[in-house]
């Protein structure tokens, strides 16, 4: 059941190259590799877990603090109208995880995605209230023809190791389009990553490997009255 439903899940994430459109004999109706992200947005919205809501929002923590660099977050709705009451802001303690896209995947591109990750792995650094919590970023790429796993976990590892990066700002998933998943191992003690070919499966394991950093209870209580930026004073009686 679970796979008939991503292989339909699959089908409607796929965007189609420019000799589809115009109905090419040949290519008509045949996925080029390319992500279409909004159709993968909305219907991975519908099966994360219930309490949590992806949107294209910014994240801040109580120092105010907002890094640029996610282009999506998921996040605990405290109420319907959050978004608004801080501006089009999501606390830090109610983020659950933090979407990064690479529209063209290239050794530029590699490098340039991780230097978000590592900008958004910041935040709340310099509050001082106390938190293990890291968010977990997860990076979406379409197909690459020309540019193997193998070769994108070296270079990821390359990248880090030459920019001195910590390990706790690198990313958690990878997932290249009908390609595959590259994973960050955790338990191995070492800087390591390990990269599974999961061809016209990468939708369905994706989905199955996020879900395990989403559904992690976070300890950290949301304050509202930390986020309220003002120096006024009032008066008591």
């Amino acid at each position: 059941m679970l796979k008939n439903y991503f292989n339909d899940f699959n089908k409607k994430s796929a965007g189609k190259g420019a000799a589809a459109k115009t109905g090419s004999k040949k290519t008509s109706g045949k996925s080029t590799g390319v992500l279409d992200v909004k159709s993968f947005i909305e219907k991975l919205d519908l099966i994360i877990p219930a309490h949590l809501k992806i949107s294209p929002l910014k994240p801040i923590d109580s120092k105010g603090f907002s890094p640029d660099g996610a282009d999506y977050i998921i996040y605990k709705e405290y109420c319907r109208d959050i978004d608004k009451l801080l501006s089009g802001y999501i606390p830090f303690e109610l983020i659950h995880g933090a979407f990064f896209l690479v529209p063209e995947l290239k050794k530029n591109a590699v490098a340039d995605v991780l230097n978000r990750v590592a900008t958004v792995k910041k935040i709340n650094s310099f509050s001082e209230e106390e938190s293990t919590f890291l968010i977990p970023s997860f990076i979406i790429s379409s197909e690459s023809k020309d540019y193997s796993l193998l070769d994108i976990k070296n270079d990821v590892i390359n990248y880090y190791i030459s920019k001195g990066v910590e390990s706790e700002a690198e990313f958690e998933i990878m997932m290249v389009y009908n390609q595959g998943i590259i994973i960050k191992d955790w338990h191995s003690g070492k800087r390591s990553f390990v990269g599974l070919k999961t061809g016209e499966d990468t939708l369905m394991w994706f989905f199955i490997l996020i879900t395990e950093y989403l559904s992690i209870e976070r300890e950290d209580e949301f304050d509202i009255r930390k986020y309220v930026r003002s120096d006024k004073v009032y008066d008591e009686f």
